[in-house]
């Protein structure tokens, strides 16, 4: 497996957050790069070969096309490749994919919208120049057509990235009340302008930042059981919502932390936060 991760232009921050470059030979059932797809954020997929089926557990299944945006996920989902595959991944964070292509974010919570059928046929240009093109040139190839897309993007969101960047400050311990005075927008506002942007209520938005940010502490600490008051800290003052939050975003019993910590991965989205991998930066 070929497998590589290059950091994007500055002017690209922080609506982008990494390029994947990912090539597999194997022929039948691959498993997903553990690092690749991440609760809570958003993506474009250029599939050159192979193909990728998902399933979220509480939606229905879909095969992604050749070019697409996909997420965000809130809930666990299975992803299924069959390979060979070779395919370039855009890492972008919560409000990217707004950014870049100017659509309601909210359509495509846990599903995907096709690159092909936007009216702007750049994407498929590009497309067809990243399957020409050695991986080492990506960078530089995604840098150009991303920052060229930004800048034909009539944008006037700034005060929805304001919000969203305070609650991952946060790690989503924000009450929703005190979210709207901050920002001097009434609830209902906010939430529509988060829901068009993010694609997500504000509300489900910081309840994931909170979840993310206890799975990291308890990978940290490799926790030998169930103890989410040590290993958690302030994330939960409660183990019944822990539990909550652990069945709704990965769709099973709490029981799987027994398996935290260890060589177990599985291909659920929801269960992949971490980024420190070991696999090669460029």
């Amino acid at each position: 497996m070929n497998f590589h991760i290059y950091r994007p232009a500055a002017n690209l921050h922080p609506y982008v957050k990494h390029y994947y470059y990912w090539h597999d030979d194997t022929t039948g059932v691959i498993n997903l790069p553990q690092n690749l797809l991440s609760l809570g954020d958003q993506y474009m997929v250029f599939l050159q070969q192979g193909e990728v089926s998902c399933q979220p557990c509480q939606h229905a299944a879909f095969t992604l096309p050749q070019m697409s945006v996909v997420g965000h996920f809130t809930c666990s989902s299975q992803l299924k490749v069959k390979g060979p595959v070779k395919a370039v991944v855009v890492h972008l964070n919560a409000y990217g994919s707004y950014r870049m292509l100017g659509i309601n974010m909210h359509a495509i919570s846990n599903y995907y919208r096709d690159l092909a059928k936007l009216p702007d046929t750049n994407w498929q240009a590009l497309a067809t120049q990243l399957a020409d093109t050695d991986s080492a040139q990506l960078p530089a190839l995604l840098d150009a057509a991303l920052a060229n897309a930004m800048q034909h993007q009539a944008y006037n969101r700034q005060e929805v990235e304001q919000v969203a960047n305070y609650l991952q400050e946060k790690d989503g311990h924000v009450n929703i009340a005190y979210l709207a005075a901050r920002f001097r927008l009434s609830k209902p506002t906010l939430e529509r302008l988060f829901l068009e942007v993010v694609g997500l209520p504000p509300k489900l938005y910081a309840r994931m930042l909170r979840f993310k940010k206890a799975m990291q502490l308890l990978q940290q600490v490799n926790t030998p059981q169930w103890q989410p008051a040590a290993a958690t800290g302030p994330q939960y003052y409660n183990e019944a919502v822990l539990k909550q939050d652990y069945v709704y975003f990965n769709g099973q019993t709490p029981s799987f932390f027994s398996t935290l910590g260890s060589n177990n991965n599985t291909a659920a989205v929801a269960q992949m936060p971490v980024h420190n991998t070991g696999i090669a930066v460029a």
